[in-house]
């Protein structure tokens, strides 16, 4: 309970702007206004501060069910403190990761994966051996999620020669073996995004 006592608390009017906002983020202000019973400036001035206060993000999700993508989670046990904010920044630059939780327990590390089709999927996990004082724990391999069916991707319309981790795919073995179809950020992708 002291945890919750020191976060911010949305009240009802907070709640009922995101709740239309999640129906649909592309209601006209003067539509949420009317919905939720309050004036035009007043929802204005709530979405400013909620946004500002990194309390709600505006985004587009991709239904990656439709595009017939593959997920799984991936547990790691990385040794350290330092180490395992390595590993966090890694995971957080990598285009297939979806989330990435903190664990108590031996796999203290958690991701969410996506890969375009199975061998792309097991060669990014793979590639998760490479980080020195981390060791994979446990994968399971899933469908892509049923709730919520779109998800936030980083998509990247100008590729690059490097992938976001500072590897280049077309000296990886795995892109070379065809067990990979690259990173979504470079230009050897042979991917759909």
């Amino acid at each position: 309970m002291e945890m919750l006592s020191m976060a911010r608390r949305l009240d009802k009017v907070d709640l009922k702007i995101i709740e239309s906002l999640k129906k649909d983020a592309r209601r006209p202000v003067t539509q949420i206004a009317k919905e939720v019973g309050v004036s035009r400036p007043t929802v204005i001035n709530r979405l400013n501060r909620l946004i500002t206060e990194n309390l709600i993000y505006i985004d587009v999700g991709v239904n990656i069910r439709k595009l017939g993508f593959q997920t799984a989670c991936v547990a790691l046990e990385v040794k350290g403190v330092d180490v395992r904010r390595k590993v966090e920044e890694n995971l957080s630059r990598c285009p297939r990761v979806l989330t990435i939780l903190r664990l108590t327990e031996k796999a203290n590390l958690m991701a969410l994966f996506f890969g375009e089709n199975h061998s792309t999927l097991t060669s990014t996990i793979e590639s998760l051996r490479d980080f020195s004082g981390a060791d994979i724990v446990y994968v399971h391999h899933s469908e892509p999620p049923l709730f919520t069916e779109a998800v936030s991707l980083n998509v990247f319309p100008e590729k690059s020669d490097i992938a976001p981790c500072g590897r280049k795919c077309s000296d990886c073995f795995r892109y070379q073996n065809d067990q990979c179809i690259g990173c979504p950020a470079v230009i050897e992708y042979k991917g759909p995004l």
